[in-house]
């Protein structure tokens, strides 16, 4: 099932429109959306098929308020994946987010691996439907049932889904300090309250400000409390919140 939300520019939420619902069987999908050519990751004891990425005139891994990356796999996401693989108790039997998923790997890797169901969250439609349903298709096709579809704004996601979830995924999405009241509201809203998010981040991102320790700074003033579970020891230095009430 998808359901395609809208930015909250566009929205008037004293009137907000019954979510757009379109069955799996009833979406105009190109027949090259599947198969395609990919390239295998390995991650733990099981391996990830990454479907080749649609051409599109993007040339930018950032355009705000249009294009927030999704069609690049973020390096934070690999180390995630690598965390997962060694801590599948966080998902086995649960309902998983993948929050800003753009590949969907984070989502599709707890999929294969025992989640039960999961959804996925991109701000842009067409990296959903380009990107992350393929990537479903190409590794799980036979659990597409189990998989729910959002784009748009979290404003807007928290407004349309009702749904709450065991574990939140996500990946490199606190680079923009602007963003961190929406992210930590989706957090408290969408997060069942014995639950966790699982967040990764560089330590610092240079040029736009975005930090973990300012993320840190911020939870303080809510009921969300973080711990750190893992760090980078050499390279770029990222870290993995598990941030929980």
């Amino acid at each position: 099932m998808f359901k395609f939300n809208f930015n909250k520019d566009d929205m008037d939420t004293s009137t907000l429109p019954e979510n757009q619902v379109i069955e799996t069987d009833e979406l105009n999908v190109p027949n090259t959306l599947f198969p395609l050519p990919y390239t295998i990751l390995n991650v733990g004891d099981r391996q990830l098929k990454l479907g080749q990425t649609f051409s599109t005139s993007i040339d930018s891994d950032l355009i705000p308020g249009i294009y927030e990356g999704g069609y690049k796999l973020w390096e934070c996401t690999l180390d995630l994946l690598e965390y997962l693989s060694k801590h599948t108790t966080y998902f086995d039997g649960k309902s998983v987010l993948d929050l800003g998923c753009g590949t969907g790997l984070l989502g599709i890797f707890t999929l294969i691996a025992g989640a039960q169901n999961v959804d996925f969250q991109d701000y842009n439609k067409e990296v959903l439907i380009r990107t992350t349903m393929n990537n479903v298709l190409l590794n799980c096709e036979e659990k597409i049932k189990a998989c729910k579809y959002y784009s748009g704004d979290w404003e807007s996601f928290n407004v349309f889904n009702e749904d709450t979830y065991d574990l939140i995924l996500t990946s490199e999405t606190i680079y923009n300090l602007s963003n961190y009241k929406k992210l930590i509201n989706l957090f408290e809203k969408k997060l069942k309250p014995s639950g966790c998010v699982l967040l990764i981040a560089k330590n610092y991102y240079f040029g736009v400000g975005g930090s973990i320790n300012e993320f840190v700074h911020c939870l303080k003033s809510t009921k969300m409390i973080s711990d750190t579970v893992w760090s980078s020891t050499d390279g770029v230095k990222k870290t993995i919140l598990k941030i929980h009430f």
